[in-house]
């Protein structure tokens, strides 16, 4: 029986390092995105692996992950989070956590985890700006 350490996981069960994982096979790091309110005090959340700010254009980015969560500090459950990668069908993954850990008029800091199957799966945190 082998044993694993906790050291990188908070007490909900995300990782605390940087958002990585896999997008539709393709290795992804969390490098850009941006945060936006859209409606219902929900926030559309896009994290891409390149460099990515307000000024960007979601639909430019080659592979990102999209999630809506309340405009809240919080923990989230079964919340769709969507792998998307440029020239393929996206993914929608409903059993995802999400923790809203910091919301200001300027950033959101999220962490996200979502285990659909190898090649689609990511865990950990990552600050995007929030943009009107």
């Amino acid at each position: 029986m082998s044993s694993c350490s906790d050291s990188d996981n908070d007490p909900e069960g995300i990782a605390n390092t940087k958002l990585s994982g896999k997008v539709l096979g393709t290795s992804f790091t969390a490098k850009g995105g941006k945060a936006f309110m859209s409606g219902n005090n929900e926030l559309s959340v896009n994290v891409t692996n390149i460099q990515a700010d307000c000024t960007s254009d979601v639909l430019n980015y080659e592979l990102k992950i999209t999630t809506y969560v309340k405009a809240e500090l919080g923990t989230y459950n079964n919340v769709n989070v969507v792998f998307n990668k440029k020239g393929a069908n996206p993914l929608n993954y409903l059993q995802g956590a999400v923790e809203v850990v910091r919301l200001t008029s300027n950033e959101v800091t999220l962490k996200i985890k979502a285990n659909s199957s190898s090649d689609n799966s990511i865990e950990g945190f990552f600050t995007v700006p929030f943009c009107e």
